[in-house]
């Protein structure tokens, strides 16, 4: 049957009548929408949809924060969709020049710059040594994977452009480095969002800072380096001096009282040291109590994963693993495990950085002490050294390559923020560093007692 004029009028007003936004509602930037009809955000909307980016909820974004901050069980999906976020406000806010090519660029790479991350993500990375990056670069050039044919339906060079974002700066293109400078740099959008989402999960205030007069005082410049190409960058009005101090001073503080605490550490050398003891019982022919996951045992081993195995690994698989090992018959393992399930972390010693010889020398008697236990030094006596800086000064002998953070004067001239602030000046000459011994508390009640610790 044919139309009649009103059907035909109701199609044409359905066709015509926008979609409606897909919004997330967000503890930390309240609703955060995607319009369908514009084509940069629709993609975005489709990335989250993928199998690979909703793999990150099962990612906690801080690990094992939450014995000690029980808050703290925020996952990497909705960090990666505030990252989105904010580099599209920041997008939005720079007079830049760039086009829907650059957005969508831009955007994508901020939204899928975390699909990389493993299950535990850093503490896997310091036994596997294989860093997030390499594979988020993976998970985005991969035509066989669910990332690659979203982009590349955009534009056939778009997953190499998305990947570019993860490699080295140098490699860049420097007219774009204003693009780079979103997404990773000292004033990028992934740091924007997770001190703000973090300290908000945590309930530590000190994470808080003037977001909005950031973004509303942003800029970019053109900067000769001189040997170095002509680069564009992203850069901060003098006006907002005072915002961007305070921003760093949240980070500084959130490394201190959450990313470097104690117990958050304890729990994360115990991870590495039950994953470096499943590793070495494996490469032994080792029989398991229950048989690891295929993507897990590949893991351990060493290997390379595929996409397809390594999206098939969360958080989950190094739960059920912990689960499985606690009752294992290797005594090391069962305990290791059943110390993180059970909250029974290790206790820590501080060891000041001022001393090495003494420094080794607590770390000789505490491995003497450990083996008179019936202990592994190797799995029982662990050290952790944590190292971080609220902010890197400009250094000239790297040029332009450096991800400073540059402050626009009223006369338009641009110089690195730490000339213009003192305190951002000292912030730049200081750094947070730790030498922390992690023990069982037998060991460490024993450790104490002893004249060289004492001493």
């Amino acid at each position: 049957m044919k139309d009649t004029k009103k059907d035909m009028l109701d199609n044409n007003t359905k066709r015509s009548t926008p979609s409606r936004p897909k919004i997330f509602r967000d503890p930390v930037h309240n609703i955060i929408a995607f319009d369908l009809d514009d084509p940069v955000e629709a993609t975005l909307f489709r990335l989250i949809r993928s199998r690979t980016f909703q793999r990150l909820r099962r990612i906690r974004q801080l690990g094992f924060a939450n014995l000690v901050y029980h808050g703290a069980e925020h996952t990497r999906f909705g960090h990666s969709i505030g990252v989105a976020h904010v580099a599209r406000r920041m997008f939005d806010a720079l007079d830049h020049g760039f086009g829907e090519a650059e957005r969508m660029e831009v955007l994508c790479a901020a939204l899928l710059h975390d699909v990389g991350h493993g299950p535990f993500s850093h503490a896997i990375e310091n036994v596997t040594l294989i860093h997030h990056e390499n594979y988020s670069a993976q998970l985005v050039c991969d035509p066989a994977g669910d990332i690659y044919p979203i982009l590349a339906e955009y534009d056939p060079d778009l997953p190499a452009t998305v990947a570019s974002y993860f490699g080295p700066r140098s490699e860049f293109p420097p007219e774009k480095h204003v693009l780079l400078d979103i997404v990773s740099s000292q004033l990028d959008a992934d740091r924007l969002d997770y001190i703000q989402r973090d300290g908000v999960a945590t309930g530590v205030k000190i994470g808080l800072y003037d977001f909005e007069r950031i973004l509303t005082m942003l800029q970019t410049y053109e900067s000769d380096g001189g040997a170095s190409p002509l680069s564009r960058r992203l850069a901060v009005s003098y006006r907002a001096r005072e915002a961007v101090e305070g921003y760093l001073m949240a980070r500084f503080h959130m490394f201190k009282q959450v990313y470097l605490h104690k117990a958050v550490r304890a729990a994360d050398k115990m991870l590495e040291a039950v994953v470096a003891r499943a590793t070495a019982l494996l490469r032994e022919g080792y029989a398991f109590s229950a048989a690891l996951s295929p993507g897990l045992a590949s893991l351990l081993a060493g290997e390379r994963l595929g996409t397809e195995a390594f999206i098939s690994l969360d958080d989950t698989d190094i739960w059920i693993a912990l689960k499985q090992w606690r009752n294992d018959a290797d005594p090391i393992l069962s305990r290791l495990s059943a110390g993180l399930l059970d909250r029974e972390l290790y206790k820590t010693i501080d060891l000041g950085i001022s001393d090495p010889v003494w420094i080794a020398r607590i770390l000789d008697r505490a491995g003497e002490l450990a083996r008179e236990m019936g202990l592994d030094p190797e799995y029982f006596v662990l050290t952790d050294h944590a190292y971080d800086t609220p902010y890197k000064p400009y250094d000239p002998r790297h040029g332009d390559i450096g991800a400073h953070i540059p402050i626009v004067d009223p006369d338009g001239r641009a110089a690195p923020i730490e000339q213009r602030s003192d305190m951002v000046h000292l912030l730049g000459r200081d750094s947070y560093k730790i030498v922390r011994l992690c023990v069982p508390a037998e060991l460490r009640d024993r450790l104490v007692l002893e004249p060289v610790y004492a001493g």
